[in-house]
């Protein structure tokens, strides 16, 4: 016998509760990297921005680098018309500046000088004019540094010191001069060939002050390239090598990116 069904029974729906995800969030932290990353940089630029202009305006603005190259020393205007323009013509007018003398000890007197102004002699017929050079066929050294000069040109002391001796280059022959100049202090010694002198045994003299000209090398060696030979010797009697103390050439020049450097 079948028993009545007297409930129903009806299922139902469930409502599934998912979790959030991860997505929201990290979405949200790269959009917070991002702006950090954008005001960061916009606040570097801004410093760097009122940097500069402080720096500009304390330089003097466009005409400070300018004049401060060109040593102008009158009153000038920021609201002058072309001021690059005539600082640069300035600039350019002016000659190089040349630094001759040396001052090793820093106690206001010059130690070294270049003898002639010039640089050191090239190969020519005859030779290098540096020191160390080979002479007759490879048989000795020079025993000095030749500095090109012009025939009857200014000789200048290379050292600080008294003159302690006057002769001849080759005993008397052809009429060359020597001079030596003796530096108690530094115990260094300079000898100077094909120099007139101008000054005598005795005298002082400071590097740099000029002590005689230059004289004509052409009557013995014929072709040779014009110039003046100094040794200089320590305390022992040893060599040294001029040209790594004596100035040869220390210039200071105006140059323009889009102007050539003028012809000296």
């Amino acid at each position: 016998m079948l028993t009545p069904v007297t409930h129903a029974f009806t299922a139902r729906p469930r409502t599934l509760s998912l979790h959030p995800t991860r997505a929201p969030r990290a979405k949200k932290a790269r959009n917070f990297a991002h702006e950090a990353k954008c005001f960061i940089g916009k606040t570097v630029r801004r410093f760097v921005l009122a940097t500069s202009a402080f720096a500009f305006v304390a330089i003097g603005g466009t005409e400070g680098p300018l004049r401060a190259l060109a040593h102008v020393s009158e009153p000038y205007s920021l609201f002058q018309q072309d001021a690059v323009a005539q600082a640069r013509e300035f600039a350019l007018s002016q000659p190089r500046a040349l630094i001759w003398t040396v001052d090793t000890n820093e106690d206001g007197v010059p130690d070294f000088s270049n003898p002639t102004h010039g640089g050191v002699r090239g190969i020519d017929a005859f030779g290098s004019g540096d020191f160390g050079a080979g002479r007759d066929a490879g048989r000795r050294k020079h025993e000095g540094v030749d500095y090109v000069a012009e025939i009857g040109a200014a000789v200048r002391a290379p050292i600080s010191g008294e003159v302690v001796r006057m002769g001849y280059a080759y005993r008397g022959v052809g009429g060359l001069r020597s001079v030596d100049i003796y530096n108690a202090d530094t115990k260094v010694t300079a000898r100077l060939l094909y120099v007139a002198p101008s000054v005598e045994i005795g005298d002082v003299v400071v590097a740099g002050e000029e002590i005689g000209v230059a004289q004509d090398l052409s009557e013995r060696y014929p072709g040779i390239t014009n110039h003046v030979h100094v040794e200089l010797r320590d305390e022992q009697r040893h060599l040294i090598d001029a040209s790594e103390q004596l100035p040869e050439t220390s210039t200071l020049e105006v140059r323009w990116v889009d102007t050539p450097a003028r012809e000296m």
